[in-house]
């Protein structure tokens, strides 16, 4: 009477499964107690249309149900649906998460201020940039690795070192008595803040269900562009107290989230003991990334600043970096048994779509950023704080775009249209920064301005949810790993941008003030003076150009405008990318919460599998239940009573 059990599973919905009775052994039973004859190979019309007649009662019966939309497990022995929070926890998890992050961010640009003051302290000015460059190139270079850290250790945990590898490097650079103490100082934010900026995001990612996790990827995109404003504010104020401060301040402000973090977020605890956690992590693919892209991003660092593109130095780091990328590569997605870069991202053209957008939107809004702060202090003799307050349009308008991306989202479910819209905007904002000049009216900069915040706002939830909404459903650590990859792309895009940024603005400004000098007529007033400065040291230094006569400041002027606008022409270049791939985005929804499975809606399927339903199933087919029998197998079974009802 009962038959085959049925179960049918597409793009993470499972499908309950149902119970279909078993016609062919009815059939048989009944053509057992009847005589053979001539004609017994055919088949009883009465018995034909009876198994018909059952068949449609049982479909009626028990009709296929939908299930709930699950998303990959972390993969350390915990299942998706468990690390869902609400109330109080969430609210303690998101408060030191975005805490948390707003620190990490704002020492990317914090430093910025202080440059001149630390070089003239340690009488070291030459190795100013390293201050930047040595927390930015750790931070993104192990950004993947602590994906499979977090699987194996848990994701708590992660974080938690992080922040405080973070602020031992903070009170190491606020103490340090030299520069190449300072710069280890620098080195070991950025291992910290990378675990930071990933974890934060896998956090974030594992608390709330894909339904809604565009309203809290909000405060994310909020935290990364006022931080990015906010940096050169901080940090001008406290430079007057003194620069230490600007490294001290984190210290007071990580110990509070980190105090949060440890007694407010209480995930399920990964399982396993130590070695088979140690096991997962693989440590020759995290040598080769991490060393290949290391030597890479000191090519870049290097190149045409402190060594000519041709010099040995350079040529060596591009090769030796290139070749420890590919053994990467080739380690990775042949031979890796825990592969840091999952196959499956890379054959999934949508998620490759997403991570590119991701990626290059990113870049040309650092890079962009960058330099409008470049140019408001060096065109219009800006300070670092009004600097900051010429750039509020911007902030203001990715502020509101991702919040307003965040309720449409929710609303709709749909991530492909805001994709397309910032895909959109990216090079049309960027372009417009081409317009602005010497003389650019703070309406005329205001508006611009507005453009590429929007575009910013629109994109960041957007990628995010678009890659995770293809992630493998079936892979453990999936979502954790993509989640990563993408923040991953966008750490190493950011550095990768501002550095060839640097490049395009020195080199070409060099060029430029090179060539004035040289054709700049003696009798200009001002020209001795100019002539003596160094076009190298120039710009490096821009504030020395309030020191001229209007009229060779002027030219000057001129030419830092054309140096910046090749940097905006480097940004629209990014942005054309982006749009490009926002529009080979996935165009699937985002289901609804009522359709996501959660801990208070599992259902029974795993427990009766172990109980075995269908070899219960089968040993009735072979025997004509009893009363008795039946009943006592319908209290074992609750799916088979209610088809027997």
């Amino acid at each position: 009477m009962f038959g085959k059990k049925i179960e049918l599973k597409k793009d993470g919905y499972q499908e309950q499964s149902f119970v279909m009775p078993e016609v062919e052994s009815e059939h048989k039973k009944t053509s057992s107690g009847k005589a053979q004859s001539p004609m017994s190979s055919e088949p009883s019309t009465h018995t034909s249309e009876r198994a018909n007649s059952e068949i449609e009662d049982a479909v009626l019966i028990k009709k296929p149900k939908q299930q709930k939309y699950t998303e990959a497990d972390a993969g350390d022995g915990t299942k998706a649906h468990e690390q869902y929070l609400t109330g109080v926890p969430l609210f303690l998890t998101i408060i030191s998460c975005v805490v948390t992050l707003f620190i990490a961010a704002l020492d990317q640009t914090i430093v910025s201020t202080i440059l001149t003051t630390v070089g003239d302290d340690f009488n070291s000015f030459e190795k100013v940039g390293w201050l930047t460059s040595g927390f930015m190139l750790p931070m993104a270079c192990l950004i993947p690795s602590y994906g499979k850290i977090s699987i194996a250790f848990g994701r708590k945990a992660t974080l938690i070192a992080g922040i405080i590898v973070f602020e031992i490097g903070s009170l190491i650079s606020a103490l340090s008595n030299s520069m190449s103490l300072l710069i280890g100082g620098r080195v070991i934010q950025g291992i910290g803040g990378g675990a930071i900026q990933s974890m934060v995001m896998v956090i974030l990612t594992e608390s709330v269900p894909i339904s809604r996790r565009s309203l809290v990827f909000a405060s994310v995109s909020v935290v990364w562009s006022t931080s990015s404003v906010l940096g050169p504010i901080i940090g001008g104020a406290l430079e007057k107290i003194t620069w230490r401060w600007c490294f001290y301040i984190n210290l007071p402000i990580g110990g509070v989230s980190l105090l949060v973090l440890i007694f407010g977020f209480n995930p399920p605890k990964p399982k396993g003991n130590i070695r088979e956690k140690l096991s997962t992590i693989d440590y020759i693919g995290t040598f080769f990334l991490t060393l290949g892209l290391v030597l890479v991003l000191l090519g870049l660092t290097f190149g045409g600043v402190d060594f000519p593109w041709r010099s040995a130095a350079v040529i060596c780091l591009f090769t030796i970096g290139g070749v420890l990328l590919i053994i990467f590569c080739i380690w990775n997605f042949r031979y890796s048994s825990h592969p840091i870069i999952l196959a499956e991202f890379v054959k999934s053209f949508t998620t490759m779509t997403a991570l590119i957008s991701a990626m290059f939107n990113f870049g040309f809004f650092i890079s962009n950023l960058t330099y409008l702060a470049v140019y408001f202090q060096v065109v219009f003799n800006a300070s670092s704080l009004q600097s900051g307050i010429d750039l509020l349009p911007l902030v203001v308008s990715v502020t509101i775009a991702s919040l307003a991306n965040s309720m449409f989202i929710n609303m709709t479910k749909n991530v492909k249209i805001t994709m397309i819209v910032s895909g959109i905007l990216s090079p049309l904002g960027s372009g417009l920064l081409l317009l602005l000049d010497k003389h650019s009216s703070v309406g005329k900069r205001i508006g611009i301005l507005l453009v590429s915040g929007i575009a910013i706002g629109l994109q960041f939830q957007s990628s995010t949810l678009s890659a995770q909404l293809v992630a493998p459903k079936d892979i453990p650590g999936a979502l954790i790993l993509v989640t990563v990859l993408l923040n991953f792309g966008r750490e190493l895009a950011s550095t990768i941008s501002v550095t060839i940024a640097q490049l395009l603005f020195q080199v070409t400004g060099t060029r430029y003030l090179e060539d004035l000098q040289r054709d700049m007529s003696s009798s200009v007033d001002g020209y001795a003076q100019f002539a003596n400065i160094s076009a190298k040291s120039l710009i490096s230094n821009p504030r020395l150009v309030r020191n001229f006569p209007n009229e060779v400041r002027e030219m000057v002027l001129d030419q830092y405008m054309k140096a910046l606008k090749n940097v905006f022409y480097f940004g629209l270049a990014l942005a054309v990318v982006c749009f490009i791939a926002s529009l080979f985005t996935t165009g699937k929804k985002i289901p609804k919460t009522k359709d996501i499975k959660t801990a208070d809606s599992e259902d029974d399927q795993e427990q009766m599998k172990k109980a075995k339903v269908s070899d219960e199933a089968d040993q009735l087919q072979t025997e004509e239940p009893t009363a008795e029998s039946l009943s006592s197998h319908q209290e074992q079974h609750p799916t088979m009573r209610e088809v027997s009802k």
